[in-house]
């Protein structure tokens, strides 16, 4: 059967930068300026209506490419009444190859003969808002040839490229189906911090500037508050958090405590989440579109949208609770402290089950530091994983000489940072400083020194990983790896095998003179839409690895979940989330964990654990 490459243009009130792809594409402004359609290798043709010959192949089952496929399965659903697309993404791909996910950026790195249409797209920004029957004959002209030469570009990296592993196109279909369905969000709750949390910042705002007597009229207002606090005889550089804090402490002028205070409250109050929440939203208040498939480079998914890979961590523990009373409109000062303070707790339980139903979340519980145990041999520490030991407190006694219990808490957190932090090959100096951001917890660079060198001794296979990954992708750059190696070269790439059998990549990777004079990779990888260069080592590497092996016992775990008949709603690190009838969910928890616990053969003998909670609304 032919392939379809196929783009659309369009034209709306909505902003989708605002609104996301698939609220976007649901507005009844939402029109199509045009089409740009070829099959296989046919001339590209465009036109202002969809051809009969399109919605046939689509009827048969046909094969439909695009690059960002969501936006034109949305055109198709939405504004064509078109449903269950057999859609393919050139994005995807080019994301599972670590490159940049933009047409434009992708034609870039592969040198493509044809590029996206620069000066045409600036025509089309002209007229996001103008209905397609009001744009002038000529630009309308400039868009299609515009779309005509997408349509080219995205076939030619379709062309390079190819398709994705058939294990991996299941698992992008699966992160389709969860940004189809989206997450349910309390708009009525959203709408209510908003107004609370402005109302709030206006005093606020008013407070600083009768108290500056107008030098400063935000809190927001860091280089002016600073100026200020030089005219009172206080030097500081900075006005972070920390900084702040430890100034009111210090500090005994109460008019500089007022401003410090003011500063503290309402300089990282944001209301961003909620008003992104109500954008997106749809008329069923689900928010859409939240995932981004591969959005690493060792394939794990990244945020979208409403970016719910990065919520705030607030200080609220009873969530639901404080959601409550916010919506019945009483004072949340008393649970939270202030409203600033609650608006940042409330995020969480913003998100929630449908009606009727109830979120179901179970996270894998140290899902690296058992991975990492398992790829390194260290079978001490996997049995310790298995048998429920608490290895922060095995790990500490290791350190300290001594038995270390859960009642040891500062002992014990330095064995769970040593545990979480030190697989990687981090030193000293980062490990005192991870100790105190992690923890609080002030050590002396020759304890940290002391727990690095007892960890790289108690746990030798790891260290042994990393330079084993080191020579494998030396190695392989030098052309002299071994026969049975997982590290090989591809088109300019320096690929590594899991044990999944899936791929990363490191691309245009190339040999240069370490640190200490030894061969070191260097290699370009994607931010946004460039590829910026990165140097890499084997403990890095083994991160690499370690985080990519999460991510494929995570796909494994979604796609056993949603033949069992779950409703996955999203993947949040190392987290499920799934909406079930609210009868049976609290019956279902202990089976979505057994599901998660089990090992595919590609992971036999990783010791899974599993912790998982039922609620009405998300929370941590």
């Amino acid at each position: 059967m032919r392939i379809l490459h196929i783009d659309f243009e369009t034209s709306s009130q909505a902003k989708i930068q605002d609104t996301g792809t698939y609220r976007y594409c649901s507005d009844p402004t939402t029109e199509v300026i045009c089409v740009g359609w070829a099959f296989d290798d046919e001339p590209v043709q465009v036109s202002e209506r969809l051809p009969n010959e399109i919605r046939r192949h689509i009827r048969e089952g046909g094969l439909v490419y695009a690059h960002n496929a969501s936006m034109e399965e949305q055109v198709f659903y939405h504004i064509y009444g078109i449903e269950n697309v057999n859609m393919r993404c050139t994005s995807a791909v080019a994301s599972y190859h670590a490159l940049p996910a933009s047409l434009e950026a992708v034609a870039e790195h592969l040198n493509l003969s044809v590029k996206k249409d620069k000066e045409g797209a600036k025509v089309l920004r002209r007229h996001f808002k103008t209905p397609p029957d009001e744009i002038p004959a000529s630009d309308a002209q400039v868009i299609k040839a515009y779309c005509k030469q997408d349509v080219e570009v995205e076939r030619e990296i379709h062309k390079q490229l190819g398709e994705l592993p058939a294990r991996e196109l299941e698992i992008w279909k699966l992160d389709q189906a969860m940004n189809r369905r989206g997450i349910a969000v309390d708009t009525k709750l959203a709408t209510i911090i908003i107004d609370k949390v402005e109302k709030a910042k206006a005093l606020l705002n008013d407070e600083i500037s009768l108290a500056t007597g107008g030098a400063v009229e935000k809190p927001t207002q860091a280089k002016r508050i600073i100026t200020w606090l030089a005219e009172q005889g206080i030097e500081t550089d900075n006005l972070q958090a920390g900084t702040v804090q430890a100034l009111i402490e210090e500090i005994d002028d109460e008019l500089v405590q007022q401003v410090l205070l003011c500063r503290q409250n309402g300089a990282g109050v944001a209301t961003g989440k909620y008003k992104k929440a109500l954008a997106m939203a749809g008329v069923d208040e689900r928010v859409r579109g939240n995932l981004k498939y591969h959005g690493a480079t060792t394939g794990r998914w990244a945020g979208s949208g409403l970016q719910i890979q990065n919520l705030p961590r607030g200080s609220v523990s009873d969530t639901d609770a404080l959601a409550d009373l916010f919506l019945a409109g009483k004072d949340v000062d008393e649970i939270a402290g202030d409203v600033f303070k609650a608006a940042k707790s409330a995020v969480r339980p913003m998100m929630r089950a449908g009606e009727g139903q109830k979120l179901i979340v179970v996270d894998y519980a140290s899902i690296e530091a058992r991975v990492l145990a398992w790829l390194a041999g260290e079978d001490k520490l996997v049995e310790e994983f298995r048998t429920g030991s608490d290895i922060y407190c095995s790990f500490a006694s290791e350190v300290f000489g001594e038995v270390v219990t859960k009642a040891d808490k500062k002992k014990r957190m330095v064995g769970k940072v040593g545990i979480l932090g030190l697989g990687y090959g981090m030193g000293a100096n980062k490990f005192q400083a991870t100790l105190k951001d992690w923890a609080d917890l002030d050590v002396s660079l020759d304890f940290a020194q002391k727990v690095v060198d007892r960890y790289r001794n108690a746990y030798s296979g790891i260290k042994n990983y990393w330079y084993e990954l080191d020579c494998g992708a030396v190695n392989a750059l030098l052309g002299k790896s071994a026969d049975d190696s997982d590290w090989y070269m591809e088109k300019g790439a320096l690929c590594y095998t899991l044990r999944s059998g899936r791929t990363i990549r490191y691309q245009n990777a190339r040999l240069i003179e370490g640190k200490y004079g030894q061969p070191a990779v260097k290699y370009q990888r994607p931010l946004g839409k460039n590829m910026v260069w990165a140097d890499t080592y084997g403990g890095k590497i083994c991160e690499n690895v370690v985080q990519a092996c999460a991510r494929d016992i995570m796909a494994d775990a979604l796609d056993k979940l949603d033949a069992a008949g779950y409703t996955l709603v999203a993947t949040v690190h190392d987290e499920v989330i799934i909406e079930h009838d609210a009868a049976t969910a609290d019956l279902q928890l202990a089976n979505v964990e057994s599901i998660m616990r089990e090992n595919n053969p590609w992971s036999d003998g990783l010791p899974l654990g599993v912790e998982g909670f039922t609620s009405f609304r998300y929370k941590k």
